[in-house]
């Protein structure tokens, strides 16, 4: 599973949001230089968010965002659906739509699938806005330092 760069810059976002005052709305821009993201991006991404009622916004001079709800009864899952749609895009994976799949019996690899469709959306349910908020977190590793951690991982495997 590849998670986008929409889920990813998006839950950015929210976890900006989170650790702001609840009272007083947010900039983008604010967002955008503190997290080092695309302005014109994140913009597009709270539009799905605002839709999926997981932000509100505030127009005018000292406008910006907001979550619509506490952070701890927002669930990752939430940010991804509303950010990429379906947790695993297949017709057939998750208990609630057995009834797509077109095939006459289960094929071979339904139940991982299945299982799979199981254990994203369970981890990305029970994980809030609220604990990612709360976690040391920090920006990604630079690509160099991504690379000396792959290669080093490389090397114990190998020994």
């Amino acid at each position: 599973m590849k998670l986008s760069t929409r889920a990813e810059y998006g839950i950015r976002v929210l976890v900006a949001l989170a650790h702001a005052d609840p009272e007083r709305p947010t900039s983008l821009a604010g967002i955008a230089k503190a997290d080092k993201l695309p302005h014109a991006y994140i913009e597009q991404l709270v539009g799905a968010l605002r839709r999926a009622g997981l932000v509100t916004a505030t127009r005018g001079h000292s406008g910006g965002y907001r979550l619509a709800r506490p952070a701890e009864q927002i669930s990752l899952v939430d940010a991804v659906r509303a950010l990429d749609g379906p947790i695993l895009e297949m017709p057939c994976a998750g208990p609630n739509d057995l009834e797509s799949c077109d095939r006459p019996q289960d094929c071979s690899v339904h139940e991982v699938f299945e299982r799979l469709h199981d254990s994203l959306s369970g981890m990305l349910g029970g994980t809030t806005l609220a604990d990612v908020a709360s976690g040391n977190g920090g920006p990604p590793y630079p690509p160099a330092v991504r690379r000396r951690v792959v290669a080093a991982h490389a090397k114990s495997v190998q020994a």
